[in-house]
């Protein structure tokens, strides 16, 4: 089973319940052997969020219910993201940070981590399942095996994601997920940057623009051997060789034509995907 995590459950929530419903109304039009597992993401102003900042209003503790109980209803879980890198143990009693624990708590939330403090904290006070993020950039598999036994999953790194050698050699290959639509260039050389300019940013509730200096990747350009992305019989082929289940679309924050084109391609057979973007965008309009 290939099993996706989506992005985004506030912004985003419409458009995965659209495809979270269409697959249990009409499994026929999707790719064989798929499920969605999951929908990652984290409510506005919250000083632990990273990877994209998103500073707007706070959501209130109905609202955080809402959202996790219409993916409950459908037995997807929500990933929370709290991997700002600058996160630490003076942030751990922040008040809204643990409301949404609480909530997320009593809908089987999982989160997803960039600081052991955050992680140690979210399971010794709210017995989640912890999700490493590809924020940490492991480079070594000897690493990603270590971190697999502090964690449940542990997010890979873009830039090994197609390395034979590496991917061989994680001991538990079921735990780990892979980026299939990772834009960056391999080895970009700003990520770090990035990352830590956006969590300075959720940390000081601003927006400061941060220009893209590397060649972004082309999604619409599902060539086989892609240096990061991944076509859908290369997914499978990396299911099929390595047994890894979890597959994680990338899209926080990107255009919601660029991730409707995503859904449709990966969750989708070919045959419907017109017809299926269709029907979203009569939705949506």
């Amino acid at each position: 089973m290939i099993k996706y995590t989506l992005p985004d459950f506030t912004v985003g929530l419409g458009l995965n319940l659209f495809f979270i419903r269409l697959l249990e109304q009409r499994p026929d039009w999707f790719q064989d052997g798929v499920a969605i597992d999951n929908v990652y993401g984290c409510f506005p102003n919250c000083i632990m969020n990273g990877g994209r900042a998103y500073v707007r209003e706070r959501a209130s503790k109905a609202q955080m219910d809402e959202a996790f109980s219409l993916l409950e209803e459908h037995g997807v879980k929500p990933r929370i993201t709290f991997t700002n890198m600058l996160a630490g143990s003076e942030h751990l009693g922040d008040a809204y940070f643990n409301e949404i624990l609480e909530v997320g708590a009593r809908h089987g939330a999982e989160a997803i981590v960039y600081a052991d403090v955050v992680g140690d904290y979210i399971r010794a006070n709210f017995g989640m399942k912890l999700v490493l993020s590809t924020t940490r950039a492991i480079e070594d598999a000897s690493a990603v095996n270590c971190m697999l036994d502090r964690y449940d999953y542990v997010v890979l790194n873009y830039n090994r994601h197609k390395d034979a050698a590496f991917l061989a050699a994680i001991e538990d290959a079921a735990r780990v997920e892979v980026m299939v639509n990772e834009f960056c260039q391999r080895n970009c050389p700003h990520r770090q940057e990035h990352y830590l300019h956006n969590s300075q940013d959720q940390m000081t509730e601003s927006m400061r623009p941060f220009a893209c200096i590397a060649q972004r990747a082309d999604f619409f350009d599902h060539k086989p051997g892609h240096p990061v992305m991944f076509t859908n019989d290369e997914a499978r082929a990396l299911h099929d060789a390595h047994g890894i289940e979890y597959f994680k679309i990338v899209g926080r924050g990107v255009p919601f034509a660029t991730v409707l084109e995503a859904y449709a391609y990966y969750l989708v057979r070919p045959a419907y995907r017109e017809d299926v973007k269709r029907l979203v965008m009569r939705a949506a309009g």
